[in-house]
């Protein structure tokens, strides 16, 4: 014991006289071992940054070392990774809705510190981007980028009070959609189906409740979001255009809370806790709609006899088997039922069933295992007449895929791994709504596919001014059987080739490289620049401007090849005022090939010979987004701007393989101009005012130009494809968000959002219809509105 007292006083001394005072004197930190002090000048201090009350890994906290001017952001697992000259410093840990955390330490050699943060309350105004520093739009080096927050989402005007998160993505420049209530949405000239949409990993085939005026993200439970429409990391594929990356939180460790909310069309419920504490956790949330009331309120008599109702509900069930070790099991189910009066109707539903284990393998080294198992079903049903019918389809898959992340001190981030998927297209089955119904039994069997594919991808700083990005997939495709192959000779069907279970029909693959580079020009401002190349080997069959439930997703196969884009972008980014406002202005390019166009009147339901409907095209899109947001002040809020054209060219061998001559024309969702000005004003601490106002130009559509009677049919002739446009559109929306009504005490607490969705009631037109009216020989165009008069919701929130 005195041996070990003297070794111990001995120690200080020598730590005293190299570097003149004791740590102890300071209250320091020692980090690693005192007697290899001096031995080296610099030396490695890492850890992990975790929740205090719930133990979970802190992505994106800042850790600044302000003496020496230098800093690092923790990754996904909340792990950091940091080089340091020996001796003294003062670190300060801050991470949005987090008490800052301030640590003196003395760094004798390499050693580890781990830090716990505690909640803080935080006014609402200075949360306007969860988990992202001030600056990182400067110093990140993806381009086309967007993180926005839960708590930012939900103080912004909403239809009838729902917050959602894809409605929040069609306020940021480079996204829209072709109009109200259409499901999907298109980023940068992409399609919509060309947007891989991400829950917990798991790919979703329907994003949209009562055909796309809701989304189908739960709030309560949703952590984060980011949509890459720029560069995307190569862990990423399977699209063309984009990926939107929905992330759900675990259930709270130490406490059970309960949050939800009630308004005029919908209600929600989440309820979380321990079931072992620190230990084991649960999230459970639901969603339940009752609109039917107000569509009773409606005087045309269609619409009151007509009915639109959903739900949704998510469980996670988490266990931390150590600090290094998580596994969460996450289940999801959405059912939507929407009916027309007694004309038609559709209901769709999806299940997910999630398993991820995330292991923190060494100190730089963490491993993601995920396995999902995914199912969508629809229905497309006619109740009335003697050919009433119910005709079903859609998708199964199963998806394993393992992503390691490996830091190699603040230089490097490598992500690389693996990814298996097994689709199987549901058949097309049509029979009889009622015993008197007239229809015959259908069945059209669909093919399946297996995807494989390995990446590597490396963010790397080259120094203070160069960061950059290197990544590289490879992906194989495989169309299988069983199925039976149809031969054609001038479009005549010859022969018919058979293929057994499991037999390789057609086989699609090649590499994906992608590449971002970051230029530091100051400490304010930035030039970027990024390629990526994408396949795709699934494609959503609807011609229809809108997606409708009932589209058929198609594999890739033998007459119709994977998709493939090339998308360039370039971007210079400029923050002022100490990061109260950030500024950018992008540029993009977009070459697609292998794009689907269909013949005009084209049958695509039921189709046993679906590929004589198809065309084969390629398509290009460009633009340029100007984005000014401000981040700070009682006044917070953004303006965009974007100017975006996409094209479509189908120039086949004869007429009757091509489109409008075989030249350019504007895709169906081609809006030029897209302008977006979001406001939010602080009211108290916990109030606030937002309003947003939104424009776009109007969409393309075919039209009719003349008519010509024969045998005593009017026969409509229609102008060349996409020739003409529907009025622009425009909206204003506000809404009130109000402080603590009931709540008293620090545990409940409570607000009452009301909004006005369209406060102008603008009748902004969706699409065209036609009608010959007396005394016209040609049909006279009439505007259809989807919505056409100011909407106002009221939404109770509470928590506890």
């Amino acid at each position: 014991m005195l041996r070990i007292a003297g070794m111990f006083v001995i120690s200080l001394l020598f730590s005293h006289m190299i570097f003149g005072q004791s740590p102890n004197e300071k209250k320091y930190i020692a980090i690693g071992d005192s007697t290899l002090a001096k031995l080296a000048d610099e030396a490695v201090m890492e850890g992990k940054i975790t929740n205090l009350e719930t133990q979970a890994p802190i992505a994106e906290a800042n850790i600044l070392i302000e003496k020496l001017e230098k800093g690092i952001t923790t990754g996904k697992n909340g792990i950091y990774r940091i080089v340091l000259p020996t001796g003294p410093h003062q670190i300060r840990i801050q991470y949005v809705g987090m008490q800052t955390v301030v640590k003196n330490i003395f760094l004798y050699s390499s050693g580890r510190l781990d830090i716990g943060m505690q909640e803080a309350t935080v006014d609402l105004a200075e949360i306007v981007v969860e988990g992202k520093a001030a600056d990182e739009n400067i110093r990140e080096v993806t381009t086309g980028i967007e993180k926005l927050s839960i708590k930012e989402i939900k103080t912004l005007p909403a239809f009838l009070g729902e917050v959602d998160v894809v409605k929040s993505l069609l306020l940021l420049p480079g996204v829209q959609t072709v109009g109200e209530g259409a499901s999907g949405f298109n980023v940068r000239g992409g399609r919509t189906d060309q947007n891989l949409v991400l829950q917990n990993g798991a790919p979703l085939f329907n994003t949209s409740h009562v055909l796309g005026f809701f989304s189908v993200f739960n709030p309560d439970i949703t952590e984060d979001f980011s949509l890459y429409k720029g560069f995307i990391p190569a862990q990423y594929g399977g699209r063309a255009s984009s990926v939107l990356d929905v992330g759900l939180r675990d259930g709270n460790y130490q406490q059970y809370k309960v949050q939800g909310g009630v308004g005029l069309v919908s209600s929600r419920l989440a309820v979380e806790g321990p079931i072992i504490k620190v230990k084991t956790s649960f999230l459970a949330g639901g969603r339940i709609s009752y609109s039917d009331w107000i569509l009773r309120q409606v005087k045309q008599i269609n619409v009151r006899q007509s009915a639109a109702s959903f739900y949704d509900i998510n469980a996670v069930l988490s266990h931390r088997f150590s600090q290094k070790s998580n596994l969460s099991l996450s289940y999801y189910q959405s059912h939507d039922y929407f009916r027309y009066s007694n004309q038609y109707g559709y209901t769709w539903g999806t299940q997910l069933g999630n398993v991820r284990w995330k292991n923190l393998i060494a100190p730089n080294l963490s491993s993601m295992s995920t396995a999902v198992y995914g199912d969508y079903s629809s229905t497309f049903f006619d109740p009335e007449g003697f050919d009433s019918f119910h005709l079903q389809n859609g998708i199964q898959y199963l998806q394993f895929k393992q992503n390691f992340l490996y830091t190699y001190f603040d230089q490097h981030t490598i992500n690389a791994g693996t990814e298996w998927i097994r689709y199987d297209s549901k058949p097309e089955i049509a029979v009889p709504y009622a015993e008197t119904s007239a229809v015959t039994p259908e069945r059209i069997e669909k093919e399946q596919g297996r995807e494989l594919s390995v990446y590597v991808n490396d963010e790397i700083v080259l120094n203070p001014r160069i960061s950059v990005a290197v990544g590289l997939r490879y992906s194989s495709f495989q169309n299988v059987g069983p199925y039976a192959v149809l031969q054609y000779q001038n479009q005549v069907i010859t022969d018919t080739v058979g293929y057994a279970k499991g037999d390789v029909i057609k086989q699609y693959g090649g590499l994906e490289p992608r590449v971002a580079a970051r230029f530091s020009l100051g400490k304010s401002n930035s030039l970027k620049l990024s390629y990526n190349r994408m396949r795709q080997y699934i494609h959503l069959i609807s011609n229809s401007t809108a997606p409708t439930p009932v589209d058929i997703w198609q594999m890739s196969n033998t007459y119709l090849p994977a998709q493939r884009a090339d998308n360039f972008s370039v971007g210079y980014f400029q923050n002022f005022s100490e990061n109260t406002w950030e500024t950018s202005v992008e540029f993009y390019y977009k070459k697609m090939d292998h794009l689907l166009e269909y013949k005009d009147f084209a049958r695509l339901l039921l189709n046993s010979h679906l590929e004589t409907e198809l065309l084969v095209g390629k398509g290009k899109a460009y633009g340029s987004e100007l984005y000014i947001k401000r981040n700070k002040g009682k006044w917070t809020g953004w303006l965009s701007y974007a100017y975006t054209r996409t094209f479509v060219q189908a120039n086949g061998q004869n007429v009757e393989e091509s489109i409008n001559r075989g030249d350019w024309y504007p895709a169906n969702y081609d809006k030029p101009h897209n302008l977006t000005l979001v406001a939010r004003r602080q009211l108290g601490k916990e109030g606030a005012f937002a309003t947003n106002f939104t424009y776009s130009s109007g969409r393309p559509i075919s039209a009719i130009v003349s008519s010509y009677e024969a045998g005593g049919t009017l026969v409509p002739v229609f102008s060349l494809r996409n020739e003409y446009r529907i009025p622009d559109y425009y909206r204003l929306d506000i809404s009130f968000t109000t402080g603590k009504l009931f709540s008293k005490g620090k545990r409940y607490k409570d607000n009452m959002s009301f909004s006005v969705y369209n406060l102008l009631s603008r009748n902004n037109a969706f699409s065209v219809f036609y009608q010959r009216a007396e005394g016209y020989f040609i049909p006279v165009a009439h505007k259809l509105s989807v919505l056409g008069a100011a909407f106002p919701a009221i939404t109770y929130n509470f928590s506890f």
